[in-house]
C-alpha cells in the first residue's frame, strides 16, 4: 500500500465553516464568532507587544547565564535567541505594514 499524502479532493465536507463579521460591542471590545466579547485589538497589540518583550529578555537572561557558565545548554540558549529574533523580525514587519497603510489612507483626498 502506498502511503503518500492523498488530499480529500472532491470529497464533501460535512461541515461548512461558518464566517461571521466582527462587530465592536458598545464596550469597543470585539465580539467573536461564537458570541463571546474579545479582547479589543489595542489589548491584542499591548498582549503581542509584552510577549515579544518578554522573549527578547528571556533570551537576554540565557545569553548572560551561558556567558556567566551558569549553563552549558548551548541549544536552550540559541533557540530563545532565535525565537526572540523571529518575533522581533515579525513585529517590525507588521509595523512597517501598518505605517504602510496608514501612510496610503492619508494620501486619499476626499
Amino acid at each position: 500500500m502506498d502511503n503518500s499524502f492523498i488530499p480529500d479532493i472532491g470529497q464533501p465536507r460535512s461541515e461548512a465553516p461558518t464566517v461571521t463579521p466582527l462587530a465592536p460591542s458598545s464596550s469597543g471590545a470585539s465580539i467573536g464568532a461564537n458570541g463571546t466579547e474579545g479582547a479589543s485589538f489595542k489589548d491584542q497589540v499591548m498582549g503581542l507587544l509584552s510577549d515579544v518583550n518578554d522573549r527578547l529578555n528571556t533570551s537576554d537572561q540565557n545569553v548572560q547565564d551561558l556567558a556567566m557558565g551558569k549553563t552549558n545548554d548551548l541549544d536552550h540558549v540559541v533557540m530563545s535567541v532565535e525565537e526572540a529574533n523571529l518575533a522581533l523580525s515579525y513585529t517590525i514587519a507588521i509595523r512597517n505594514n501598518v505605517l504602510d497603510a496608514y501612510n496610503e489612507v492619508a494620501r486619499i483626498t476626499v
